[in-house]
């Protein structure tokens, strides 16, 4: 199956949360897949600053897939991942994101509050415009049920550090969210149709299923 997440914010909740404008038309997107665009905040110099980057880097050769996240575990070393955590970490705006447990049954996770995420995520540059990657963390308590992985959540007021601090410093806020952060709930398959892009996809539905992990890479392998 494909990656997806939603990203929903609106420019008031960029503002509060990571102080940035997004001068442009910012349309909510509830089911951004791999190698589509979507908002991501970066350092620019002494300022942050929110921009578009497509998601994932092309296969590296054919019959491979989009490489779309980068393991906590090991972003420091992989030669693919190293300088771009050195040198250009980036924040993944989202509401909310999709996984998929045994037998391919999607949920949407939200945090508690239903606030806006910061994802942490690594900024990668090419001929063809910025992309990006979803760093993972070992899944907690009861999202193991679902996947064996979620994406990396950076701090409410750490956002500088992971942005513009040393290497080391943002190692430092490589830590698993804890599952009592967030709600999951299961939703339409519809979510895996690419072509499909709107508010249903995160309504509820059969809310008592018990989820089976699933053993697929899905969204944050």
């Amino acid at each position: 199956m494909c990656g997806r997440f939603a990203s929903a914010t609106s420019p008031d909740e960029l503002m509060r949360r990571f102080g940035v404008t997004v001068l442009n038309n910012l349309r909510p997107r509830w089911n951004v897949a791999p190698s589509q665009t979507s908002l991501v905040i970066s350092r620019n110099g002494l300022h942050d600053e929110a921009t578009y980057a497509a998601w994932g880097l092309p296969p590296s050769s054919p019959g491979r897939s989009c490489l779309i996240n980068a393991r906590m575990e090991t972003v420091r070393e992989k030669p693919t991942f190293r300088d771009a955590f050195r040198q250009s970490r980036c924040l993944i705006v989202a509401s909310g994101w999709y996984e998929w447990s045994a037998p391919k049954t999607p949920w949407h996770v939200q945090l508690v509050d239903g606030g806006v995420m910061a994802m942490a995520g690594l900024l990668m540059y090419s001929p063809a415009g910025p992309r990006f990657l979803v760093i993972t963390s070992p899944a907690d308590g009861g999202l193991k049920k679902i996947h064996h992985r979620q994406p990396l959540m950076v701090p409410v007021g750490s956002e500088s550090v992971w942005l513009g601090g040393s290497a080391d410093a943002a190692a430092a806020l490589m830590v698993a969210s804890s599952a009592d952060r967030f709600n999951w709930y299961r939703v339409s398959s519809d979510v895996g149709k690419v072509t499909l892009d709107h508010p249903g996809l995160v309504t509820p539905i059969d809310a008592d299923h018990t989820p089976v992990a699933s053993d697929q890479g899905d969204l944050f392998g």
